[in-house]
C-alpha cells in the first residue's frame, strides 16, 4: 500500500468531516435534507465538469455498458445513503444515526470478501472493531438510552449499507477510469436523479443570500469534489475494505468541528473514540506492508 494512497483517503475523510459546517449554514437558511443533497451533487457536477473541460475533455468519455457503475456510485452510493441517514436522524437521534451509518466498513469488508476476493484478516477484524467502538464513543451512543424504533434502526442500517456501496461500485470504476471521470459521472447520475424531486424551484428567493452561495461552494467543492477525487485516487491502489476504514477519520473531524464551531460538548469519551479510530489506521498500514 503506497503512502500516497493512504494520505488520499485520509484527506478525503477529513474534508468529508467538514460537511456539518456547510449543512448547518444551508439548513439554517431553509433548505431541507433532499434539497441540500441536490445542491451538493449538482454544484459538484458543474465544478467537476469545468475542471475536466479545462484539463482533458477526453475524460468525459465512458462506455455505455459501464453506466451501471456510475449509477450505483451516484444514486445508490450518494443519494440513497443520504436519504436513509436523514430519516434515521429524524426518527431517533444524531448519535444513533451516526453510529449506524458507520457500520459501513463492516458491509464493505463483507462485500469485498464476496465480490473482490479480499482476505478478512485478523488485523482487519481488529481495526474494524476499534473503528466501530471509536465511532460509538464519538457519537455518544454508548452513554445513554439506545432504544430506537424498528423503522429508525432499518433506516440507519440502510444508510450504512448505502455508504458501503459507494466503495463497492467505485472500486471497479476506478480500475477503468480516472478518479476525476468516476467522480464526474457519479455526480451526473446523482444530480439527474435528485433534481426532479428536490423542489428547489420553490426556494429561488433564498439564492439571493451570499451565505447560501458560500454554503453551496463549501458543501460541493470542499466536502464533495475534492474528497471524491482523493478517495477514488486512493481506491485505485487500496483494497476497498482498507479504504473504508481509513475514511472513518471523518467522524473524528466531525466531532472536532462540532466542538469548535457548533458548540457541542467534547468529552473524554469522544477523545477515546478519536484515539481508537486513529489507532486503527497504522494497524491496517502494517498489514498492507506485510503483504
Amino acid at each position: 500500500m503506497k503512502n500516497s494512497a493512504v494520505l488520499s483517503v485520509l484527506g478525503a475523510g477529513i474534508l468529508w468531516g467538514l460537511i456539518g459546517l456547510f449543512v448547518h449554514i444551508l439548513a439554517g437558511k431553509g433548505f431541507d435534507p433532499l434539497q441540500i443533497t441536490t445542491l451538493r451533487v449538482t454544484a459538484a457536477m458543474i465544478l467537476t465538469a469545468l475542471i475536466v473541460g479545462r484539463r482533458d475533455v477526453g475524460q468525459f468519455a465512458i462506455r455505455p455498458r459501464d453506466s451501471w457503475m456510475f449509477f450505483g456510485n451516484g444514486v445508490v452510493g450518494l443519494v440513497f445513503f443520504n436519504y436513509c441517514y436523514f430519516n434515521a436522524i429524524a426518527g431517533g437521534s444524531l448519535a444513533i444515526a451516526a453510529l449506524l451509518l458507520y457500520t459501513a466498513p463492516a458491509f464493505v469488508m463483507l462485500m469485498s470478501v464476496a465480490l473482490f476476493h479480499e482476505k478478512l484478516t485478523k488485523e482487519k477484524a481488529v481495526a474494524l472493531i476499534m473503528t466501530f467502538i471509536g465511532c460509538g464513543c464519538i457519537t455518544g451512543a454508548f452513554a445513554g438510552n439506545l432504544f430506537v424504533s424498528r423503522q429508525t434502526l432499518l433506516y440507519g442500517l440502510a444508510s450504512g449499507f448505502g455508504y458501503a456501496l459507494y466503495s463497492i461500485f467505485g472500486k471497479p470504476a476506478t480500475q477503468k477510469y480516472s478518479p476525476v471521470t468516476v467522480s464526474l459521472w457519479c455526480f451526473i447520475f446523482a444530480a439527474a436523479f435528485t433534481l426532479p424531486f428536490s423542489g428547489l424551484a420553490d426556494k429561488l428567493d433564498l439564492f439571493a443570500d451570499w451565505q447560501v452561495w458560500g454554503g453551496i461552494l463549501g458543501i460541493s467543492l470542499i466536502s464533495c469534489v475534492l474528497p471524491n477525487v482523493l478517495y477514488m485516487n486512493g481506491l485505485q491502489k487500496l483494497e476497498a475494505g482498507h479504504a473504508a476504514i481509513l475514511a472513518t477519520v471523518e467522524p473524528v473531524v466531525a466531532a472536532i468541528v462540532s466542538f469548535l464551531f457548533l458548540g457541542e460538548a467534547f468529552s473524554l469519551q469522544k477523545l477515546l473514540g478519536i484515539v481508537l479510530i486513529l489507532a486503527a489506521v497504522p494497524v491496517l498500514s502494517r498489514t498492507a506492508n506485510k503483504k
